[in-house]
């Protein structure tokens, strides 16, 4: 595929699987290295905020965003922020379960594949013996990068965004 040949619908969606199920695995099992290098340098990843019942907000760069990093190296350096012991809200880290479904290709352009589907990561809290899930929509833009598919932009919608603890990467 890398001569810009579009991939059928059908190969598009085994490839969108492929990353995105490996993605919440990695997750996990607090892979970090392996997850982060899912991402291309310039990925997007962004979880917008709800301006009302209906809308979340358009424009991380003049809006509230719950999360967001305009490129792999924000998540590098949380990743390297939990690593380092000293991100005291994460130790321990809690423990998850992703689960991904209604997983559907919306759009397959020669070296792009966009695809939307639906979550919900179960999470167990060491430190205070809780449970909680968080629940959503997953929008990912899958880009090839030298013969790899990666993720170039992944926005995360959380449907339930009272959030009971500490909202981090791993849990959403």
């Amino acid at each position: 595929m890398t001569d810009g040949i579009v991939p059928t619908r059908a190969d598009a969606l085994a490839i969108a699987a492929a990353v995105i199920f490996r993605e919440a695995r990695l997750l996990d099992r607090g892979d970090w290295d392996a997850w982060v290098g899912l991402y291309r340098e310039d990925a997007l990843y962004w979880v917008p905020a709800w301006l009302d019942e209906y809308r979340t907000t358009a424009d991380p760069l003049t809006q509230v965003s719950m999360i967001h990093h305009d490129s792999r190296q924000g998540l590098e350096e949380r990743v390297a922020r939990i690593e380092s012991r000293k991100s005291i809200t994460a130790l321990p880290l809690p423990r998850t379960v992703h689960q991904i479904g209604n997983l559907e290709v919306v759009e397959v352009a020669p070296h792009r594949i966009a695809a939307e589907s639906v979550f919900a990561v179960h999470v167990y809290d060491p430190r205070l013996g809780k449970e909680h899930t968080r629940h959503g929509r997953y929008a990912h833009t899958l880009a090839l990068d030298r013969d790899e598919w990666r993720i170039a932009r992944k926005v995360i919608t959380l449907a339930n965004d009272r959030v009971p603890t500490v909202l981090d990467f791993y849990s959403i």
